[in-house]
């Protein structure tokens, strides 16, 4: 991961929660959840887990949920509000995971892709851990044009079309590949106007 978004995230860890509720809200977790039909006997990897958004929820389904995000800051707001119970915190990079080929059941994320380096590479990562049959649901945002982003949020992408990501999951056996818009748009402040930007909601299956 970049340098500074890493330092951008452990920046704003403390004040994320109120953030986020700006930017989107609880629909998007419960699209991505339904989306990652996620089970009791379930291991779940929450990648870019930041302060708990996705990683809450699935922790009052699943057996276990491993919430990874590579910024300290934020993981140790997640741990203050959730603690360790079935959750089990993790630092390091959706790019080069520390796990094992085919060791979870489910791989759920929010908002991470547009901060990867190589979000390829990220896909690629979240299908190697996932064993075969396994879900995986994430969601981002669509493309877009606003630049200011890059600097005022640290994004490295603007969005990204959803037939790339579609492609970028396919070759990565994956499949019921499935990327649909979300109803929900991610909003943001430029100058005290607020602009609104669609999301998207990717879902596929790990080939058995």
């Amino acid at each position: 991961m970049s340098r500074r978004v890493k330092e951008y995230f452990d920046q704003v860890s403390s004040q994320w929660d109120n953030m986020r509720k700006s930017f989107y809200g609880e629909e998007v977790r419960d699209a991505v959840l339904n989306a990652a039909r996620i089970s009791p006997d379930d291991t779940v990897l929450d990648v870019g887990a930041g302060t708990g958004f996705l990683t809450q929820g699935a922790a009052m389904i699943a057996r276990k949920v491993i919430a990874l995000d590579f910024s300290r800051g934020m993981s140790d707001e997640s741990i203050a509000k959730l603690g360790k119970g079935k959750v089990e915190f993790r630092i390091g990079n959706v790019e080069h995971m520390q796990l094992p080929d085919s060791s979870v059941n489910v791989v759920i994320g929010n908002m991470v892709l547009h901060h990867c380096p190589h979000p390829d590479m990220a896909i690629a990562e979240m299908a190697r851990v996932l064993k075969p049959g396994g879900r995986i649901a994430i969601a981002d945002l669509q493309e877009h044009s606003y630049e200011w982003l890059r600097k005022e949020h640290a994004d490295l992408w603007l969005g990204f079309k959803m037939e790339d990501v579609l492609g970028m999951m396919k070759k990565n056996r994956l499949e019921d590949v499935k990327v649909d818009e979300l109803c929900s748009c991610c909003t943001s402040t430029q100058e005290e106007q607020r602009v609104k930007i669609p999301m998207f909601l990717a879902s596929a299956r790990k080939q058995v």
